[in-house]
């Protein structure tokens, strides 16, 4: 990892659509856009902040999410998050979240990425598959 991504930062714009809204079982629950959704949209401008500095032959794992939704956003708002490291320990690299709708700040959080090698990664993954086929 270059040590420049402790100054790294990411982002995404999206538009709620009806299947990012509060669903539970198939059942709209709320006609906002979801804490779910909102994860999905950290990992992304978490991911958009420090891809940019893996050396080759490197990646990243997803560790946690944390969100803390303030306000719902509605069908049609047009929301933007924001990842910036802040936070460089080791192979761990931790982003602060925040997510706006318009000059409204509706969730904080943060994402955490372990960056190891592929060949790590690709192990950890192969591992996984054979645990679940001695499991069957």
């Amino acid at each position: 990892m270059n040590n420049d991504v402790h100054s790294a930062v990411g982002s995404i714009t999206f538009t709620v659509t009806q299947d990012m809204t509060a669903m539970l079982e198939g059942k709209t629950i709320h006609k906002v856009c979801s804490t779910y959704s909102l994860c999905y949209f950290a990992e992304v401008a978490a991911r958009r902040a420090i891809e940019p500095y893996f050396e080759p032959n490197e990646n990243a794992i997803g560790a946690l999410v944390e969100i803390k939704h303030i306000q719902p956003a509605p069908v049609g708002a047009e929301l933007t998050v924001n990842a910036a490291v802040n936070e460089v320990k080791g192979k761990k690299i931790i982003c602060d979240i925040t997510i706006l709708c318009g000059a409204h700040t509706i969730a904080t959080g943060k994402q955490i990425q372990i960056v190891l090698p592929d060949k790590d990664i690709n192990a950890l993954i192969e591992n996984a598959y054979q645990n679940l086929a001695q499991r069957s």
